[in-house]
């Protein structure tokens, strides 16, 4: 059997399990059935033929087992299982699932507009021809304090032509909202 069929039989075996398990069933009696005769003829009663017939399997569960193992993706037919065990799961209790489901909504959109918000002001370059060329002043204040070069000497650069492309200028004032010494 080629490598390619092998692999269509035992993904088909994952997606449409109960065809197999019937014809496993089917297969194991007719096999357990045939130890049983060929004992009863070698003399022994129907009862310790059938018993000793099931010890010659190593238990039929366990020969079931190794089967499904062999035949499909043991894997894939545990997540299978799994799956359907969480939806049955789920099904019974429909206010939990519910609360999950609008939970995860909320915290995936969540997170999806932070990320895009992310992207776009600090992972993404600039939407600026040359953005690499960009320069900000900062001045010192007479007491020694960075601050921002003063508007009117943003003025003076633009006007003096050639040595800027454009500019830009902003200002930060801190103010006091209350009429009290704090805020």
């Amino acid at each position: 059997m080629g490598a390619l069929r092998r692999f269509v039989l035992r993904l088909y075996n994952v997606l449409r399990p109960g065809r197999a398990e019937t014809e496993l069933a089917r297969e194991l009696t007719a096999h357990l059935t045939l130890i049983e005769d060929e004992l009863q003829r070698q003399g022994m009663t129907p009862e310790d033929a059938r018993l000793a017939a099931r010890r010659t399997f190593d238990g039929v569960e366990q020969t079931k087992e190794r089967h499904r193992d062999a035949r499909s993706f043991s894997w894939l037919d545990d997540a299978r299982r799994d799956v359907q065990y969480a939806v049955r799961t789920l099904a019974k209790t429909p206010g939990f699932t519910t609360v999950a489901v609008l939970t995860l909504a909320l915290g995936i959109g969540a997170n999806t507009a932070i990320f895009s918000v992310v992207n776009a002001v600090l992972l993404r370059p600039l939407s600026v021809p040359d953005g690499d060329r960009i320069v900000r002043f900062v001045g010192t204040s007479p007491n020694g304090v960075a601050s921002q070069a003063s508007l009117p000497l943003a003025g003076v650069w633009l006007q003096q032509g050639g040595l800027f492309h454009d500019i830009s200028a902003h200002r930060l004032d801190l103010v006091n909202l209350t009429d009290a010494p704090t805020p």
